[in-house]
């Protein structure tokens, strides 16, 4: 049966999501930039250029294997879904679970069809078990039992080094006269150019925009920056304000790169050796443990845990 498949700008991903079981022959893709995306948000532009640039790039990507796809831009996602219909003759629209409870909100009263988000290790319905078992919801806990579930630096139920935690061997302070090793720079191409003149900002070349770029930046972490992540992962410094440390969220939150892919990488460069215990748990928990942790957490208390104001500030933030 033919379907409108709704790609959300952080599910950039063909083996994930909505995608996973796409047929070219069948599924027409559809990409929605909103204005109130590009124009009713404060973002920050480099993250704008960021998010619509590797959309577009994705796009592109999904035309050359085939796909029908249709990238237009309207007022809100569900206008820009709402003209698709009526180009395709009110196919049924399906899409993966979206990532924030307005958007799940207004493409289920719109009567979207959702598969499950499997962008993250942890599905909503996992994590909800995990939630009603605790009494108090400590991310360690939820860590450790990840680290057994998912297999992830252990020998048994035992953790690999002895230690759930080596969290106390890094916090040393950034070195004097140190030279930081160089994070790579991605060339700008001609989305990126027409993406920078349309939201008019130049964007500089420390993003990568593309699957390919993304996986040069995991490799670039893995091959001069993981042995060295741990011990200065909670260091600044105004000489260098990356250090050590991976520049890999913003493709793990966009669906460029996958957490498993990422935790793949960071084990079997473990396995080989050269990479300290401390480093490879530390950057381990990044994933696994605080990442899933804090999406799990987000789904589970609702949509009005934003609201809460535990701390009882009055002040405006801006």
């Amino acid at each position: 049966m033919k379907r409108i498949i709704y790609i959300a700008f952080d599910h950039l991903n063909s083996q994930y999501g909505a995608l996973k079981n796409a047929d070219p022959t069948n599924d027409v893709i559809v990409f929605v930039e909103s204005a109130r995306m590009t124009s009713g948000r404060n973002w920050h532009p480099e993250r704008l250029h960021f998010l619509i640039s590797s959309a577009r790039h994705f796009a592109k990507k999904l035309e050359s294997e085939g796909f029908i796809v249709e990238y237009i831009k309207a007022a809100t996602t569900i206008d820009g879904l709402e003209k698709i219909s009526a180009q395709y003759k009110k196919l049924p629209i399906m899409c993966a679970e979206p990532s924030s409870h307005r958007q799940f909100k207004a493409l289920e009263e719109y009567g979207v069809t959702f598969v499950e988000n499997d962008f993250f290790l942890t599905s909503r319905k996992d994590f909800a078990k995990w939630a009603q078992s605790q009494k108090t919801f400590l991310m360690e806990n939820f860590y450790r039992g990840q680290r057994l579930r998912l297999n992830v630096l252990v020998e048994g139920t035992q953790p690999v080094g002895g230690a759930w935690n080596f969290d106390k061997e890094n916090r040393l302070p950034p070195p004097k006269n140190y030279t930081w090793p160089l994070y790579l720079e991605h060339q700008r191409d001609e989305i990126d150019r027409e993406v920078g003149s349309e939201i008019g900002y130049e964007a500089t070349t420390t993003w990568a925009t593309t699957r390919e770029g993304a996986l040069l930046q995991l490799k670039n972490f893995i091959d001069n920056h993981f042995a060295n992540f741990g011990p200065l992962e909670d260091a600044m410094s105004s000489e260098n304000w990356a250090m050590h440390h991976s520049l890999l969220s913003p493709y793990l939150n966009n669906g460029l790169l996958h957490a498993q892919e990422v935790i793949d990488a960071a084990i079997t460069a473990f396995d080989e050796g050269g990479i300290p215990i401390a480093s490879c748990e530390g950057f381990v928990r990044q994933i696994i443990g605080w990442r899933e942790y804090v999406n799990g957490m987000y789904w589970y208390l609702g949509a009005d845990y934003r609201n809460n104001n535990q701390l009882a500030a009055t002040r405006k933030l801006l």
